[in-house]
């Protein structure tokens, strides 16, 4: 009959445990067959969300693109830690579970090593070290240091993302290895997360040092320096697991023996993924233990083994299950800001006013939060902003002395032109359209109306400008289309991009609230004069030279028209100015089309010689400290006009 009590397995924590392996294979499988889903994997990460809330109290940014949701998972694991153990290590951890299991796979090939002694407790100093290192490059940069080592989020994202290649396989393979043949090697010895949760579970330690640093801080006025704390928490968390091992008052719950009924069998010391000598312990306090229960859910003798004096097998699941209940409940009624910034004087923030916009899906990160605060920063009587990446959102404080929601949302909006192609020759004037646009105001819903009316042949441009609706400028060929099928594209509900596993479903909501066609035709010269941008540069002792002995060499260009393209001019030129020959490089707007116009002395070279320069494949850029760059040359020109003496 023992021997079948033996066999006994811990149900509600494999229950656990299959449930993160079925989200994760769900996470893998579901974006192969629906190209809409896009999976966050580190959704319900408590430790992201240590690291964003860390950033948070030095800088009032979070890192990345931590939510609330991260955050308070965070507090939850420092709850479960303080009340009941480890359970986020026992219970949720994927890589916590993986390793265990493939533990015991080397323990049933006996080839599974527990390591003891001073080998033992100095191989723990490397999750501090670990743990500091994360913490110090996440609070410095606001970008989570974690995601460029993690095996699980490296495994999950393909090793792409901000993935550190050398970093992320390198921890894979001391995962896999070492928990193959030393037990328990990355919880142990290796992971970060472990370290800062045996912080939390030496809570009278952390507690009092907390409380030196916050009176130093705030009576004694030394500076406030977070990298110093940081250091005292790891230095203290090692040297207390590596001394003593075992923690104090805390967590309240623990797995206790009744040597009245426990006979000494030791099957829960087999039973512990961790090796704790659980037969000579009265309460278990050693910091490696995290509540599994399987040496409860194993032992033969009924109520040898016990939650303080309990049999309740469940109930470290159910802690599990409550809080992150209580998690994702609070999270949903708190936002916290990627980033909080004022910079108008107290007296004005205190009468300051607030402008909300949500929607915005530019707003997607630490960094595109701060280019929008430095937007922002030149707009007159705008005196901070939050943002808030979760509903892609922000919050403008203004004086409304000074500005209005108006004048801010205009601030806010990016016009655009966009040119998708040149109107052929034989065509002398384009239809123009006049489009009020509604759901539509950021440069991630241009680019989205970029690729619709891309699809429409008689379409040539666009152009954007600020209005609710939107007021949108469409140029066609009205041989080609018309308003009517315009109108109908722009209101597509789904656009689809790419091919195969590239492909990608976006979910639009455009609404076309007006259309106006313009009575008067625009005439291609002055359309295409609109969208040139001329460039003038000379070089190569130009000034010295007498001007009306110079060659010039003219090629068309249409090409410079092209926003994409036109920003890629200078390296042209600067790819050019090897021949030294060559003196000055313009572009100019033609009686039909851009041009190129070279100026050259004859002699030193030739029109022969410059346009195989043009068309070389690559481009060779010299900036000014010497240093050189090869850039794909995306140009191709033809034979041209020489004139000159």
């Amino acid at each position: 009959m023992a021997k079948k009590k033996q066999k006994l397995r811990n149900y509600f924590r494999l229950a656990l445990q299959y449930g993160m392996l079925a989200m994760i294979l769900y996470m893998i499988i579901r974006p192969l067959v629906d190209k809409t889903y896009t999976a966050n994997v580190e959704a319900y990460c408590p430790v992201g969300g240590m690291q964003a809330v860390s950033s948070w109290f030095v800088s009032d940014t979070l890192a990345c693109s931590m939510n609330t949701q991260q955050i308070f998972m965070g507090l939850a694991l420092l709850i479960g830690i303080i009340l009941f153990s480890k359970l986020f290590c026992g219970y949720v951890c994927p890589i916590g579970g993986f390793t265990e299991w493939l533990g015991r796979l080397g323990q049933r090939m006996k080839v599974r090593y527990t390591i003891k002694g001073a080998a033992d407790k100095s191989l723990r100093l490397l999750k501090y070290g670990l743990l500091f290192v994360m913490f110090y490059f996440t609070i410095s940069s606001s970008e989570l240091f974690c995601r460029k080592f993690d095996p699980y989020y490296a495994s999950m994202m393909g090793f792409g993302g901000d993935v550190e290649m050398w970093m992320a396989f390198s921890a894979l393979i001391l995962t896999i290895l070492g928990s193959f043949f030393i037990r328990q090697f990355w919880c142990k010895y290796l992971c970060p997360m472990g370290a800062a949760s045996n912080i939390f579970a030496f809570t009278i330690p952390f507690l009092g040092l907390t409380t030196v640093y916050l009176i130093l801080i705030y009576f004694v006025h030394i500076p406030n320096s977070w990298i110093g704390y940081l250091a005292a928490l790891c230095l203290m968390g090692f040297i207390l697991e590596a001394w003593k091992g075992k923690t104090f008052v805390f967590p309240l719950v623990k797995v206790t023996r009744h040597d009245s009924v426990c006979t000494h069998c030791k099957i829960c010391d087999k039973a512990c993924p961790y090796a704790i000598n659980i037969s000579t312990e009265e309460k278990v306090s050693h910091i490696d233990c995290t509540l599994c229960g399987d040496c409860v859910a194993k032992c033969p003798e009924k109520g040898a083994l016990t939650y303080n004096g309990k049999r309740l097998l469940w109930l470290p699941s159910a802690a599990v299950l409550g809080l992150v209940a209580f998690a994702l409940i609070f999270a949903s009624f708190v936002e916290i800001p990627t980033i909080n910034m004022k910079w108008g004087k107290p007296e004005q923030i205190a009468k300051s006013e607030t402008f909300s916009m949500e929607g915005l899906r530019n707003i997607k990160c630490y960094g595109s939060s701060m280019s929008f605060a430095t937007q922002m920063q030149a707009v007159p009587g705008v005196l901070g902003v939050q943002t808030f990446v979760k509903n892609f959102g922000v919050k403008v404080m203004y004086d409304p002395t000074i500005t209005s929601p108006e004048k801010i949302k205009s601030a806010i909006f990016t016009p655009t032109r966009v040119l998708f192609k040149l109107p052929p020759v034989q065509l002398a004037t384009l239809s123009m359209v006049e489009t009020g646009i509604n759901r539509f105001f950021d440069t991630r819903d241009a680019d989205n109306l970029f690729e619709l009316l891309s699809k429409d042949k008689g379409v040539f441009s666009y152009d954007t400008h600020f209005g609710e609706p939107v007021k949108t400028l469409i140029y066609f060929d009205s041989k080609l289309t018309n308003p009517e099928k315009l109108k109908a594209l722009i209101e597509t509900h789904e656009l689809i991009l790419g091919k195969g596993e590239d492909q990608q479903i976006i979910k639009l909501e455009f609404e076309v609230a007006s259309m106006k066609v313009n009575e008067e035709p625009v005439h291609v010269h002055d359309y295409l004069k609109s969208y040139f941008d001329p460039y003038n540069k000379t070089f190569n002792g130009y000034e010295s030279l007498d001007t009306n002995s110079l060659r010039k060499l003219d090629l068309a260009f249409a090409d410079c028209i092209y926003a994409d393209k036109d920003i890629l001019v200078p390296y042209l030129r600067n790819h050019m100015m090897q021949d030294k020959g060559l003196v000055r490089f313009q572009t100019y707007f033609g009686e039909y089309n851009a041009m190129l116009r070279l100026y050259y002395i004859d002699g030193k070279t030739t029109p022969d010689a410059l346009l195989r320069s043009l068309n070389q494949p690559k481009l060779q850029i010299t900036y000014k400290d010497g240093k050189t760059e090869i850039k794909n040359n995306p140009f191709r020109f033809t034979a041209g006009a020489v004139s000159g003496q």
